[in-house]
């Protein structure tokens, strides 16, 4: 029931604003009382912190496939931009900017939401650690990659009508190009 609940929910946010969807509403939807709902979360902001929760670890999953494998730097930015592009016009875009916005009026669940982040902050910082472990990047230029990707899904994320003549492919290669990354030539001529 608890996985009912937060795909119906996701359904709801996707098509207003979290602060207008309801706890009532989302009970409804799932065909279960009220009282039954608050029986799985005390309130909408344990709720909203579920979903967002679930987003974050499925995003560190994919981060954690990308430090264990043995993909170029080219190939995790081309699959982290392409994953931020399929996002566009989507239910999970509109989700996510209402969500986004509920979350930053909430100071409390900022908090918590924020130490989530940090391991998706942790994981990305680490695939570039690898990449000056094995000389393809200064630590310097590291640091810079990070603000960098970072800058670009913001973008892609907020900003995608004015992102439309950008490619993955585009994004992946200014940023490696922007950071000396040291197989640059020899893997874009491949």
């Amino acid at each position: 029931m608890r996985t009912k609940i937060l795909k119906e929910a996701f359904k709801l946010i996707s098509q207003k604003s979290i602060k207008e969807v309801s706890m009532r509403e989302i009970a409804e939807a799932c065909k279960i009382t009220k009282p039954s709902l608050y029986y799985y979360f005390k309130d909408k902001d344990e709720l909203c912190y579920t979903i967002m929760q679930y987003v974050i670890e499925k995003q560190n999953k994919d981060a954690q496939k990308y430090i264990d494998s043995k993909m170029s730097l080219r190939e995790v930015l081309f699959d982290i931009f392409e994953q931020s592009y399929k996002m566009q016009g989507r239910k999970y875009l509109s989700f996510f900017l209402h969500f986004v916005d509920y979350i930053i009026s909430n100071k409390k669940l900022e908090k918590k939401v924020a130490s989530l982040k940090k391991d998706n902050d942790k994981n990305l910082k680490e695939i570039l650690r690898r990449e000056v472990d094995n000389g393809n990047i200064t630590v310097k230029n590291a640091e810079l990659g990070y603000n960098l990707i970072r800058a670009c899904i913001h973008d892609i994320v907020f900003k995608s009508e004015e992102m439309d003549k950008n490619y993955p492919q585009d994004i992946t290669e200014a940023i490696l190009k922007a950071i000396d990354y040291k197989n640059l030539r020899s893997e874009f001529l491949q």
